[in-house]
């Protein structure tokens, strides 16, 4: 006899403590014994939850900033037959109907062998949060592509769900709808006919709350905050419904940082003594990043090491904090890289030749692109040129350079171009006696305050062997994304013990960590995918992030063995190899000196972008 699926409506309360019930509901005695569905139900206390530690239940803040926990009506909790193997379509939901004086939940639950009081049923809080398109609940499964601890989305229910708080808008009430995930599991306590009763008690509350308020630098409340990062807490994992705990080794499943951002027509203030509020997973971090966006001013406040527990509510005045600037260099590995690539860019009639602005700039950093991907002028999507279909470098926009090259830098056609490179096989500080090849970056930097040269093969193969390395993305000043690489100190030295998530595979966005306030507040080194070009074209290639073959950032040293030394990273690639020195490249440089004398370029077109 072929095994149906069986679907239990449930009707279930939680409650402080475990609470005997006499729970009767009428059983549909004409249904047969081959119906699908029984029908059991729970009823249990529930009572109002601590400020401080607040007992499992929905949150919202009271006009006095007091988080209170009560059961609303009409709130979900997601359920789930431990070791049953049922994969069905969506999770079975249980919803609160507020009726007498406690809380009872009901609904149908599916499971593929029949319920018995041996059974475990996994219960998660809130169940809405699996739902829709923005739900923050997902089954996910084991990646067989990958030889890492690697998961990704199913379209059938499974025991491992990933949870995401990465995007919130600061608001108890939502954190209390989508992201105050609560856990428990229990055997029914009886099961007569179709009507199974279960007593689930205390949930296990799996986040924790932080309440922030912030000052300016003259310790003013500040007012029209248009977003804040919390950046190096855990914003994601996996969690295991079978036991409540979240699946060890998986670093690409967590995303370390969440972003804040407020309802539409909203902003955040602290101004009144309002605070604003972030959900995440607890844990001890290090090197946690505060970061508050408003208007062009970025204030910023950072932790060396701070623990958070679960079940709590943490608040914390963040007094003083000072609009950051953009520094001379990030140190990883005790290498000095520039806090930009090296670029040409030209507006009207001024004209830059140096580091860029920002640790994200790629030329063509906002282009608006029709459906097949190419620029138009109307009508299309702004976005960055990762995702522009074989795009073009213009001489007023320029992030990739030959080896050697320095005259001719701008020449990117013809045939000269092949010839255009120096026979040197170290260039970093060398200029030529007629000044047409050498490190273009020293070429010119050399008079600047701050002066900067060519990363060396041994340098760049720093970031190749040892340092730790996540895919990430930032923001750009237009609100288009770029992809990359993002390094930080591994304090170890040593390569076996380094974090390191690359290659992605192609497409898989989702394991890309949003670093826009760190890269923004000095805190680790962002290589954007650059791609390259070949010998004699305009064209760039490898930069495309919608490629299936992948894309790849291709970074120049100074080092060259008839060939130069480049280092490959991307979707599909991670690699040190030699490429042909006519193949234009990208160009992360290494700080010098920062002297007392000299004055560095000013750019206006520059000022605002942060």
């Amino acid at each position: 006899m072929m095994k149906k699926n069986i679907f239990f409506p449930i009707a279930c309360a939680l409650m402080a403590a475990p609470l005997l019930t006499s729970c009767q509901d009428d059983v549909d005695s004409s249904a047969g014994e081959n119906s699908n569905t029984h029908t059991y139900s729970l009823v249990v206390d529930a009572s109002e939850g601590l400020q401080q530690a607040p007992a499992s239940r929905a949150l919202t803040e009271d006009a006095s900033h007091n988080i209170k926990s009560s059961w609303a009506n009409e709130d979900e909790i997601l359920t789930y037959v431990i070791n049953d193997g049922l994969e069905a379509t969506n999770y079975s939901t249980i919803t609160n109907k507020n009726l007498g004086n406690g809380n009872r939940f009901d609904g149908e639950i599916a499971s593929k062998k029949a319920i018995t009081t041996s059974s475990q049923i996994a219960f998660l809080y809130p169940g809405k949060a699996a739902q829709g398109k923005d739900k923050t609940i997902t089954p996910v499964v084991l990646s067989k592509e990958r030889s890492s601890l690697f998961h990704e989305e199913s379209d059938k229910t499974q025991e491992l769900v990933a949870l995401d708080l990465t995007q919130q808008d600061g608001t108890a009430e939502t954190i209390g709808n989508r992201f105050d995930f609560q856990w428990t599991k229990q055997s029914p306590k009886f099961v007569n006919g179709k009507t199974v009763n279960v007593n689930i008690g205390k949930m296990k509350r799996l986040v924790t709350i932080w309440g922030l308020r912030f000052t300016d630098d003259k310790n003013k409340p500040l007012a029209n905050i248009d977003s804040i990062y919390v950046s190096n807490v855990k914003g994601s994992d996996v969690l295991k419904l079978s036991d409540g705990t979240f699946v060890d080794g998986n670093p690409e499943d967590e995303v370390m940082n969440v972003v804040l951002k407020p309802k539409a027509g909203k902003k955040f203030s602290s101004v009144g003594g309002n605070y604003t509020y972030v959900a995440f997973l607890p844990g001890t971090y290090e090197d946690v990043v505060v970061t508050a966006y408003v208007g062009s001013k970025v204030y910023q406040k950072s932790y060396s090491s701070i623990t958070f527990g679960s079940d709590k509510i943490y608040r914390t005045d963040l007094l003083k904090m000072e609009n950051t600037k953009q520094k001379a260099y990030v140190e990883i590995q005790g290498i000095k890289w520039a806090t930009g690539n090296f670029i040409h860019y030209k507006e009207g009639s001024q004209e830059y030749w140096g580091i860029a602005p920002t640790q994200w700039w790629i030329s063509r950093r906002a282009v608006m692109l029709n459906s097949n991907r190419k620029e138009v002028s109307s009508g299309g999507i702004l976005q960055s040129s990762q995702f522009e279909s074989s795009p073009k470098q213009t001489t007023d926009d320029v992030d990739l350079f030959r080896f050697g090259s320095i005259a001719k830098a701008l020449s990117f056609n013809g045939l000269i171009n092949g010839a255009d490179t120096w026979g040197e096989n170290e260039i970093s500080q060398k200029i030529s006696s007629d000044g047409k090849h050498g490190d273009i970056v020293w070429y010119y930097t050399k008079g600047n305050k701050r002066k900067y040269r060519m990363p060396t093969e041994a340098e760049l193969r720093t970031l190749y062997t040892t340092a730790n390395v996540i895919p990430a993305y930032c923001y750009t000043d237009k609100g288009t994304v770029v992809y990359g690489a993002f390094f930080t100190n591994n304090a170890s030295n040593d390569a076996n013990k380094r974090k390191k998530l690359f290659p992605t595979k192609a497409k898989k966005y989702d394991k890309y960590t949003n670093v826009t306030a760190l890269v923004r507040a000095n805190k680790g080194l962002f290589l954007p995918v650059t791609g390259r070009r070949l010998n004699g074209s305009d064209v760039i290639g490898y930069r495309d992030m919608a490629y299936g073959a992948g894309a790849y950032g291709q970074y120049m040293s100074s080092t060259s063995a008839l060939m130069n030394w480049d280092f490959f990273f991307g979707p599909t690639e991670w690699n040190f190899a030699k490429a042909p020195k006519a193949q234009a490249k990208a160009i992360r440089p290494v700080l010098v000196e920062e002297s007392a004398t000299g004055s560095d370029n000013s750019f206006a077109p520059f000022a605002n972008i942060k």
